[in-house]
């Protein structure tokens, strides 16, 4: 069987109608006319393309192209402007190697409604006289998406927000796993926590591309990564946990008492949560050696946890208890010490529920609910007024993702809590998070099934 679809990554970019007002100038004479925007991952290129070309056909009107498409290390993208809407409009894309041969070529069939958007897919089959299999090498073909129009903004929906420009998006094989828990690096790699499967995903979103997974030894329970992502760790049922490098070597890192439940990377150390001893025991592993060098017992389990080096200390929402609270543990990431675990002031006056995130200036932690409090005494500080499933931070800016039905609503506030702007994407929120100027939103389409969207910012 070819290693095809199934293998290979999926982009989409949403198009915009006119290329003209794409680039903020007026239209000129495009009326009933759109544009079709592709973006083709060269995630499987086996064949070393550097140039491509793509056009569109139909009995009712003149071709368009050969239009060069740009070519980077990872995708083909480009655009074909001025396209009249019709039925059966023929879109092809063939791309050459360095030699000028002609190594993956396709075509697909499109209706383009104006003002409407049509979704296509596009797969390019390698050219084996021009580009042969390596011995033992499969026959691999390069998959990609296109659409067509864009959506229209009169309307808006129904509390004020609007269909977005689609962004980048990846949905595909490589995506197909449950998603328990997520982090992303200082470096741009997004860890993806497959409990399910005992498995770590990496994406490695400023370079568009998938890197190698890391495959756990047992029955995994919780993951932790450094900032850096030099090392990721996971624990097992029964207590052992291994260190990940990144080439994918794996170690086995250290033995806690019973299983590690939540676990985070506190500058040298890894801070664990087991329920040996009194209640549940807070310990602190060296990461150089897997030595415990504390712990102490009397302690609460974790549904979410940060850790913030400004502060040293941990924040976690405890669990277990009623009511819960949200606590903080003094840790030394230099000289490996643990101090007393504090509660807020509040005891159950306030809704607590997941996630816990950390602001960007480390002043303060906000809970789901959209509750603030301050880092340094966990005192009641503000509340946005609304929940979100997720959190991220850029330039003064919060951008909260929650569910609304089958789709992730996604709702940019302003420093002082104003709703700039709401946008709806398909699937149930997960995640989110921002690196260099780009939004990147997780959510599931399906049971097993994610779909990562780029949005620039």
């Amino acid at each position: 069987m070819n290693m095809k679809i199934a293998n290979r990554l999926v982009w989409i970019l949403a198009a915009c109608a006119w290329l003209a007002a794409c680039q903020g100038t007026p239209p000129e004479e495009t009326t009933g006319t759109e544009s079709i925007r592709m973006e083709i991952s060269l995630a499987g290129d086996v064949c070393g393309v550097t140039s491509a070309d793509a056009t569109v056909s139909a009995p009712d009107m003149t071709t368009l192209g050969p239009v060069p498409l740009q070519v980077t290390n990872t995708t083909l993208q480009g655009r074909i402007s001025q396209v009249p809407a019709g039925t059966a409009r023929t879109v092809r894309v063939d791309a050459f190697n360095a030699s000028g041969l002609l190594v993956y070529s396709g075509s697909t069939v499109v209706d383009v409604v104006a003002g409407s958007v049509t979704s296509a897919n596009i797969v390019l089959r390698r050219d084996l006289p021009n580009c042969p299999n390596a011995p033992g090498t499969g026959d691999i073909d390069i998959t990609g998406s296109l659409e067509t129009g864009e959506p229209s903004t009169d309307g808006g929906t129904s509390d004020g927000g609007s269909l977005p420009d689609g962004g980048l998006v990846l949905d595909g094989a490589q995506l197909a796993f449950n998603l328990d828990d997520a982090t992303l690096t200082s470096g741009g790699v997004i860890h993806f926590f497959d409990r399910t499967a005992d498995r770590v995903h990496r994406l490695d979103v400023a370079n568009r591309r998938f890197l190698s997974s890391y495959a756990g030894t047992a029955d995994a329970v919780s993951m932790a990564v450094s900032p850096d992502g030099t090392t990721t760790y996971l624990a097992y049922t029964g207590g052992r946990m291994d260190a990940f490098s990144q080439d994918g070597t794996a170690r086995f890192f250290a033995a806690a008492p019973e299983t590690v439940s939540s676990m985070v990377v506190a500058g040298n150390y890894l801070f664990t949560i087991d329920s040996s001893g009194a209640w549940d025991s807070h310990s602190l592993y060296q990461r150089s050696t897997g030595a415990r060098v504390a712990t102490a017992e009397w302690r609460y389990s974790a549904r979410s946890l940060v850790f913030s080096p400004v502060n040293k200390r941990v924040y976690l929402l405890n669990s277990g208890v009623s009511p819960t609270d949200v606590t903080m543990v003094d840790v030394d990431p230099v000289a490996g010490t643990l101090g007393a675990e504090r509660d807020s002031p509040y005891h159950g006056d306030y809704n607590l529920p997941n996630p816990l995130r950390l602001l960007p200036d480390e002043s303060g932690v906000m809970v789901g609910s959209g509750l603030f409090f301050n880092a340094a005494d966990l005192t009641y500080r503000t509340s946005l007024g609304l929940s979100f499933v997720d959190v991220a931070f850029h330039n003064g800016r919060y951008y909260l993702i929650d569910t609304v039905g089958n789709t992730t609503q996604l709702r940019v506030l302003s420093s002082t809590f104003d709703i700039l702007s709401a946008s709806y994407y398909p699937g149930i929120a997960k995640r989110v998070f921002v690196h260099r100027g780009e939004l990147v939103l997780v959510t599931g389409v399906s049971t097993g099934q994610l779909q990562v969207r780029i949005l620039a910012l």
